[in-house]
């Protein structure tokens, strides 16, 4: 048997690209009965290559860096995968970013499919990009998730809330919990620190995609309230991705409009492993997504022993 994971993603730092980078070295020491392809970009390719073990069963084809666009992914997944799936005689194929070829079940592949959000159908109007956008992203989601012959979710929660959703047999879903980097976990590990940041000064942390459904402007106005009326003393700090650009300048207008440039500071886009020391100096971690199957992020600052606050409208 053929097995073929397709880990092509984002060239940014993101969940995505952490569950990519780390499923690819756990899966390099696995004792392989079958031969595996995995599909994966060249930037990230070369970031891990150091770290993956040798493992005779496993071939990589590394594919242009172009693909770590959405449109041109996409593109790939849906009309070029298949045909290399079929060419290499791929039996099964795993797929962990919400999609799956829609052709696949045709060409007589097997695909299991890993689900890391039901935001779609939960809070479609918070979802990112134009309304088009939103309706295609659904429509696909849910094209793959009927088509897929086994489902993953991350969650007990997102299990019964997609099943209740989409109507799906509870038979064909699997949940598998995520888990943490080894970064968090080892001491020994060197951990990076970000140079002109006070890690002993009193402060709030969070690391949230920059989206609607993260309530991010909500927490901005909160912490605004507090500085007004108790003469609170932290500053609030926030690790994002951007990935709503027009949302990220509504953040910003309103940092800038309420002359809280002193106390809410923003790292966009930095390397994961400045993480745990950022959680580890925190006074409290918050995380009050609208919609979250997990919540990796949170797990994470428990790592570190520090305190969290989480939103209870999912897991």
């Amino acid at each position: 048997m053929k097995l073929a994971i397709d880990l092509i993603c984002t060239g940014n730092n993101s969940g995505t690209k952490s569950y990519n980078s780390n499923f690819c070295k756990s899966f390099s020491e696995c004792l392989l009965e079958d031969n595996v392809t995995i599909y994966i970009c060249n930037n990230l390719y070369n970031e891990i290559k150091n770290d993956l073990r040798i493992n005779k069963k496993i071939h990589y084809e590394i594919k242009s860096n172009i693909l770590s666009i959405t449109f041109f992914r996409l593109i790939w997944m849906q009309f070029i995968l298949p045909i290399s799936l079929k060419k290499n005689n791929i039996d099964i194929l795993y797929s962990p970013m919400n999609f799956i070829p829609l052709i696949i079940k045709r060409l007589n592949i097997k695909s299991v499919l890993c689900l890391h959000t039901n935001l779609p159908w939960v809070h479609f109007e918070k979802m990112p990009g134009n309304i088009i956008r939103k309706i295609f992203t659904k429509k696909i989601m849910e094209l793959s998730i009927r088509a897929c012959d086994k489902l993953i979710v991350n969650s007990n929660y997102a299990k019964s809330e997609i099943i209740n959703l989409l109507n799906l047999k509870d038979k064909s879903i699997e949940k598998v919990y995520l888990g943490v980097d080894d970064k968090f976990l080892k001491k020994s590990i060197k951990k990076k620190r970000l140079e002109n940041f006070n890690y002993n000064q009193n402060y709030i942390f969070s690391v949230m995609s920059c989206v609607k459904y993260h309530n991010i402007l909500n927490i901005f106005k909160a912490f605004n309230n507090l500085n007004k009326d108790r003469n609170f003393n932290f500053k609030f700090v926030i690790v994002m991705q951007i990935l709503d650009k027009k949302y990220y300048n509504t953040l910003k207008d309103y940092i800038y409009k309420e002359g809280l440039d002193h106390s809410i500071q923003i790292f966009a886009n930095i390397d994961s492993e400045y993480l745990p020391d950022l959680y580890k100096f925190a006074s409290l971690y918050l995380f009050t997504s609208y919609s979250e199957v997990f919540g990796l992020t949170t797990l994470e600052a428990m790592t570190q022993n520090c305190n969290v606050i989480v939103s209870n409208t999912s897991s």
